[in-house]
C-alpha cells in the first residue's frame, strides 16, 4: 500500500512512526513542510518521497503558541491524554473522546469543534459543558462498547477473536467483508454491533441482522461480490486481478477507454458513488447491468497518469469537446491561453499542482477539483532522503507516475503527520 498527500502546509513534528510503517511508499506534495530534529530522523527512516517549496525546522518548545492546538483531521482525547493545563483546542474534523476521559477534558480551557464529536453516552449526557462550542453534530455510543474504525470490515477472523458478551461501535458503517464469516459463532458469543449502516450479504441476513442496533440502515450485498471501500478506484487489469470480476465499490470509480479490456472481464459492478468513464465504455457498463449513483461520461481528449503535462492554446483550440486532465503530478499551462478558453474547454481533476499565470488562476480554480495548489511554477523539489538529496539528483532522476492503483490519497490545505 502507498500513500499520497497533497497539501499546502504539512506539519511533521508530531509524526508517529507506527502510523506509517504499513506503506511501501509515501509521497508528499506541499508548499511548506515543518520539521524538527525528531521528525527528520523518522522521515529519513521511512520511505518518504517529498516535494516541497519550503522546509522549515521548528521545535514545539520554541513555539509561543504551544498551548493552542489546531487540528485538521481527527483528534483523540483518552484518559491518558497529556496536555498543558489551559490548552485551547480547535478541530476541523472529528473529536473522538474515549470512555473515562472526563478528567482529561478538564485540562482544556476551550474546545471548538467544526465537524463531529464522537463520545460515549455518559460524556454526551454532560454536553454542552462550559468552553465547548460545536459547529456540527455529536454521535454517542454505549460506554461498554469498543470503538472501532469509522468504516469497519467484519471479516472471517472476527468471530474467532471477539470475546464473549462484547459490543462494538463504528461511527459510519460496518461491512460484511467475507462470505465465510461465522455469524453462528457471533450469536453464540453474544456479540453486539452498533453503527449507522450495515452492508450485509444476502446469506447472512437472517442470522446477522439481530446482532445490530435496530435503527441501523441495511444495504444488502450479493453473496458473490467483493466489497471494496475506497474513495477513489481506478479499474484496470491489476484492479480486476486483485479484486475479482464481481465488485461492490463503496466510493467513486474511474474507467478509462484504455482499460476497456479490464471492464470486459467484469461480470457485475455496483458503485455506491460516481463512475467516471469515456464513451467507449458506456455500452459495456450497460451490458453488465452496472449500478451506480452517478455516471459521468468524459468527452473530448483525456490526459492522465503523467508526472508532468503541458497545455498550450493550440491544443485547447483544436479540442472543440474540451480536454480533461486528471491524475497528473504537475500541469503547466502556457501563459498565452486565455482565461475564457480555460473555462470553456478545460477540466482538471486529482492533480497535485497546476502551474499558471496570476491572470489565469481564477479560471483554473473554477474548472479544478481535488487539486492541492494552483499558482506559479517555481518548485524547489526534494526527492529520496529529504535532507540528503541535491538539486542535481532531482534533475537527473525521472519521476514515475504519481498516481498508482494501490495508493491512498489525502488532499487538504493543512495536514499534520
Amino acid at each position: 500500500m502507498k500513500l499520497r498527500i497533497n497539501c499546502e502546509k504539512c506539519d511533521a513534528r508530531k509524526i508517529n512512526e507506527d502510523n506509517y510503517r504499513e506503506f511501501s511508499q509515501i509521497k508528499i506534495y506541499t508548499e511548506e513542510l515543518i520539521v524538527d530534529d525528531r521528525s527528520k530522523e523518522i522521515l529519513n527512516r521511512l520511505p518518504f518521497n517529498i516535494k516541497a517549496e519550503e522546509v522549515r525546522s521548528k521545535d514545539f518548545a520554541e513555539d509561543p503558541g504551544n498551548k493552542n492546538l489546531n487540528i485538521n483531521g481527527i483528534y483523540d482525547i483518552t484518559p491518558q491524554t497529556d496536555v498543558a493545563e489551559g490548552t485551547s483546542l480547535t478541530i476541523n474534523g472529528m473529536l473522538k473522546v474515549a470512555p473515562g476521559a472526563e478528567e482529561a477534558i478538564k485540562k482544556f480551557s476551550r474546545i471548538s469543534v467544526n465537524g463531529l464529536i464522537l463520545c460515549p453516552k455518559s460524556i454526551a449526557a454532560l454536553l454542552p459543558f462550559p468552553g465547548l462550542t460545536i459547529n456540527g453534530m455529536t454521535k454517542s455510543y454505549p460506554d461498554d462498547y469498543t470503538l472501532m474504525d469509522n468504516r469497519y470490515k467484519l471479516d472471517k477472523y472476527f468471530p474467532l477473536r471477539a470475546p464473549e458478551n462484547t459490543g462494538y461501535f463504528a461511527a459510519s458503517f460496518i461491512y460484511d467483508g467475507d462470505l465465510e464469516t461465522d455469524f453462528d459463532k457471533l450469536v453464540e458469543k453474544n456479540v453486539r454491533f452498533n453503527t449507522e449502516k450495515i452492508y450485509i450479504r444476502k446469506s447472512h441476513l437472517e442470522k446477522g441482522l439481530p446482532l445490530f442496533n435496530i435503527e441501523a440502515a441495511i444495504v444488502e450485498i450479493p453473496d458473490n461480490c467483493n466489497v471494496i471501500v475506497a474513495d477513489q478506484n481506478e479499474i484496470d487489469e491489476a484492479y480486476v486481478a486483485a479484486n475479482g470480476s464481481n465488485l461492490y465499490i463503496i466510493g467513486n470509480a474511474h474507467i478509462s477507454a484504455a482499460n476497456r479490456g479490464a471492464l470486459d472481464k467484469l461480470s457485475s459492478l455496483i458503485v455506491e458513488g460516481e463512475i467516471t468513464t469515456e464513451e467507449d465504455c458506456v455500452q459495456r457498463l450497460s451490458e453488465i447491468g452496472a449500478k451506480y449513483d452517478k455516471l459521468t461520461v468524459s468527452k473530448g481528449i483525456v490526459m492522465e497518469d503523467m508526472a508532468m503535462a503541458s497545455l498550450d492554446r493550440a491544443a485547447l483550440e483544436a479540442a472543440p469537446q474540451g480536454i480533461l486532465v486528471r491524475d497528473c503530478a504537475l500541469l503547466k499551462i502556457d501563459k498565452d491561453v486565455p482565461s475564457e478558453l480555460i473555462r470553456q474547454r478545460l477540466k482538471i481533476r486529482d492533480c497535485a499542482k497546476v502551474s499558471c499565470s496570476p491572470e489565469q488562476k481564477s479560471a483554473v480554480s473554477s474548472v479544478s477539483k481535488d487539486v492541492a495548489f494552483i499558482g506559479g511554477d517555481s518548485i524547489k523539489s526534494l526527492f529520496g532522503s529529504l535532507f540528503g538529496s541535491s538539486a542535481g539528483e532531482y534533475a537527473s532522476n525521472a519521476e514515475p507516475s504519481a498516481f498508482e492503483d494501490d495508493t491512498k490519497y489525502i488532499n487538504a490545505e493543512f495536514y499534520e503527520l
